[in-house]
């Protein structure tokens, strides 16, 4: 799991790097590309609750191989198009939908696959494991990326990621999963499968807490992630595609960073203390942006900033994997899946409008206030109260 998912994360952060960029380059407009990158993000609110009663139901393992093939498929459409000159932005989006469409399949079922092959003691150290390959992919993404514009182009970038799922496919088949015991012979309607899991929520204050303050804090980090970043490396920096490349990469190594501190923190700490320090890191850093026009100093604002990022994903997923019984971890984790993906979608067209009215630099200083203000819904007692796994 660890390898595959490392090389098609890579892919992924060719893809998401490139994709922008090759909007901007089709279009010139802002407003169009976060349109575009938008799509990117709604399929998780759509199918995420019918994803998550198919990953509680059937193999997972399976499950995940099934969504790389489709999105191997759907990747080597864009160079094809590319090549033979019937590219469009409506065809890109309508890929980028698609493509997420699956991933909202494949994470809730990686996810809940994990304490099927480590312990629970061991469950903090697997997924900062899986946490530092999926950082690890987005260093070598854009350095890829970087090196690779130069010499195939744009078009291959592309290529290259498709061809990142077929080795994701091969070492996911070679995972070993202890036999699951099948709960349901005869299957209950899907929505049948979607009110137990909204129930089991509504019944848990903590984890509706959890899934609120991932919704409100991504609404404001997520946009200028993607958009953002794009844009003031062209209009701040006046830079090119690989100082773009370079910002994404300091961010990956501080995220790798971030992982190793979660791992030796979660030792002492709490995870969801954890988790509300990492939201305040990740908000304030975005607000050195406002004072950053040289590519150097932005390169060491991401560095610091993506330190913070793992603090609040992986002490999300070890908590959700601690408190939440098998039979409903991949309903909750579709749920989380839908509060980050479906906020992004939000956050990137809201990104891409305000984008036109004000400089990225501006953008960053309210987005990082803004952001790190959301630890206040962190400070409800009944999130403290969960019992989180101690055995670290």
């Amino acid at each position: 799991m660890w390898f595959g998912h490392l090389v098609s994360h890579a892919g992924d952060a060719v893809f998401m790097i490139a994709l922008p960029w090759l909007m901007l380059d089709i279009t010139g407009s802002k407003s169009l590309t976060a349109l575009v990158s938008m799509s990117a993000y709604l399929p998780a609110v759509i199918f995420g609750l019918t994803a998550g009663v198919v990953v509680d139901r059937y193999n997972r393992k399976l499950i995940m191989i099934v969504s790389d093939i489709l999105r191997a498929l759907l990747v080597a459409v864009i160079p094809i198009a590319l090549v033979y000159g019937f590219i469009s932005p409506f065809l890109i989006g309508a890929i980028t939908f698609s493509l997420s469409t699956f991933s909202t399949f494949f994470y809730p079922a990686r996810d809940s696959l994990i304490p099927h092959i480590t312990t629970s003691e061991q469950l903090p150290a697997a997924n900062s494991a899986i946490s530092v390959s999926g950082q690890m992919s987005h260093l070598l993404g854009p350095l890829f990326a970087g090196i690779g514009i130069s010499l195939f182009g744009l078009t291959h970038l592309f290529t290259a990621d498709a061809i990142s799922f077929l080795f994701s496919i091969l070492l996911i088949s070679l995972i070993t999963v202890p036999t699951r015991k099948v709960r349901d012979e005869k299957h209950p309607p899907s929505w049948q499968g979607i009110v137990e899991g909204l129930k089991y929520v509504n019944a848990h204050k903590g984890l509706r807490l959890l899934l609120l303050l991932t919704f409100v804090n991504n609404i404001f980090i997520m946009g200028p992630a993607i958009i953002g970043l794009p844009v003031f490396v062209r209009e701040v920096l006046t830079a090119d595609f690989g100082v773009l490349a370079k910002l994404e990469v300091a961010m990956a190594a501080g995220m790798i960073l971030g992982s190793f501190v979660f791992w030796k923190a979660v030792k002492k700490i709490n995870p969801i203390s954890i988790l509300l320090f990492g939201i305040v890191m990740d908000g304030i850093t975005y607000t050195f942006l406002y004072f950053v026009n040289l590519p150097f100093a932005a390169i060491i604002v991401l560095l610091i900033h993506g330190i913070g990022i793992p603090l609040i994903t992986v002490s999300r997923t070890t908590i959700i994997q601690s408190v939440v019984p098998d039979k409903f971890r991949g309903r909750i984790f579709s749920m989380n899946y839908m509060a980050v993906m479906g906020t992004t979608a939000i956050s990137v067209g809201l990104t891409g409008f305000i984008l036109e009215f004000i400089g990225a630099d501006l953008l960053f200083l309210l987005i990082g206030i803004g952001a790190a203000s959301t630890v206040i819904i962190g400070f409800n007692p009944a999130l403290r109260k969960m019992n989180v796994n101690k055995r670290f």
